[in-house]
């Protein structure tokens, strides 16, 4: 199971639970989801107040636990609102080539996104073993079936900061998330959203960056951070 949909599964479910919109979810990947394994969602209410409520999401197969996610879901009324990080200079979607991201998963995930990048920028570059100098990578991604852009859908984009790691590296991989958080600033209509990955550092094994996403007028609509297991695959 790739991580992104754990999260957004578990966030959509606090959203039932609660009736509420969720500000931040975040993850902690305990083992693996595998084909033909069912992910059974608990919702438990650890608190819920006059604007806010926080709950603790279990995702187990067969008893045995898969992910953990904290949450807090609420909406406050007449506060003010502003954006102090502007969408990165990136041309529009039809303007950029379409990318093949994980060959292997075309058949599940990757054949149900649309991913698009601009030639010779932001990570379409060849993966010949040459540190990216600046850590960067930045997509247009959308849903090729239409579905609206949602919490559960945010999730899997903000899952990507992974392979910002290849792209850092310059190498075929990227790694496993150890854990996924999400925060939702405000869910504006759109098509595709702008996904801009820096990847900050990586040692001891593992890799850390954080993701900015935006609706195409420049609103950022969320943002999250990720650490993972470095792996790469530098055989053909």
């Amino acid at each position: 199971m790739f991580g992104g949909v754990g999260l957004g599964a578990a966030t959509i479910a606090a959203e039932r639970a609660t009736g509420r919109r969720v500000i931040w979810s975040s993850a902690q990947f305990i083992s693996y989801a595998r084909i033909g394994d069912t992910l059974d969602l608990k919702v438990e209410m650890l608190s819920a107040g006059r604007n806010i409520s926080q709950v603790r999401v279990t995702g187990t197969d067969a008893g045995k636990p898969i992910i953990s996610v904290n949450a807090a879901l609420g909406d406050r009324e007449n506060m003010p609102a502003h954006q102090w990080i502007p969408a990165p200079d990136m041309p529009p979607p039809e303007e950029c080539s379409p990318q093949q991201m994980w060959p292997a998963q075309d058949a599940a995930l990757m054949s149900r996104l649309d991913v698009r990048v601009a030639p010779g920028r932001y990570g379409a570059v060849p993966r010949d073993g040459t540190p990216s100098p600046d850590g960067r990578m930045v997509l247009w991604m959308r849903p090729r079936d239409g579905s609206p852009i949602d919490a559960s859908l945010l999730a899997i984009f903000a899952d990507f900061v992974p392979s910002g790691l290849a792209v850092a590296f310059g190498r075929r991989g990227g790694g496993n998330s150890l854990d996924n958080t999400m925060r939702v600033a405000t869910l504006v209509p759109a098509d595709w959203v702008l996904c801009d990955v820096r990847i900050s550092a990586a040692a001891r094994g593992f890799g850390h960056g954080a993701i900015h996403m935006f609706a195409q007028d420049g609103t950022m609509i969320a943002s999250g951070s990720q650490s993972a297991i470095l792996r790469f695959m530098d055989g053909p």
